[in-house]
């Protein structure tokens, strides 16, 4: 029997909210601003990479918008997923193809996540407060 959520751990809870968010994920612009809003709390940082100043989550959507308008991105599955103190490390793969581009120019992107989830007032599943990305290679 599944535990009810008031009685899941705040890992649990991110975990699912991890899945779900994920099942949910948008390609486009615009679509992948409102996804990413309802997973991440207003004042989320995010560190791209490790010895990088944070940032406001925030000022990362405006800035992925060059990359949005230049490539098609598709995130893959969630390879690998360990959870403890409601922090969720996760490996995927990003798919990026050059706009107009066939698919023989994707370049794949190895990615690590280590999202920092939090109860955050007024939301009614955890939020990511800190978000630490890690990429190998580049475009």
């Amino acid at each position: 029997m599944e535990k009810s959520i008031q009685t899941k751990s705040l890992s649990e809870r991110a975990k699912d909210r991890l899945y779900e968010a994920w099942d949910a994920w948008k390609p486009g612009y615009e679509d992948w601003v409102a996804w990413s809003d309802t997973l991440y709390s207003p004042d989320a940082q995010m560190i791209a990479m490790e010895g990088d100043t944070p940032e406001l989550f925030r000022d990362y959507q405006t800035k992925m918008k060059g990359f949005r308008d230049a490539f098609d991105m598709e995130m893959g599955v969630i390879e690998r997923c360990i959870v403890a103190d409601g922090v969720t490390a996760h490996t995927y793969r990003m798919f990026m193809t050059p706009k107009g581009a066939g698919p023989d120019k994707t370049v794949v992107i190895p990615v690590t996540e280590f999202n920092h989830f939090a109860d955050v007032p007024g939301y009614d599943k955890p939020m990511v407060v800190k978000l630490e990305l890690v990429t190998a290679g580049s475009l």
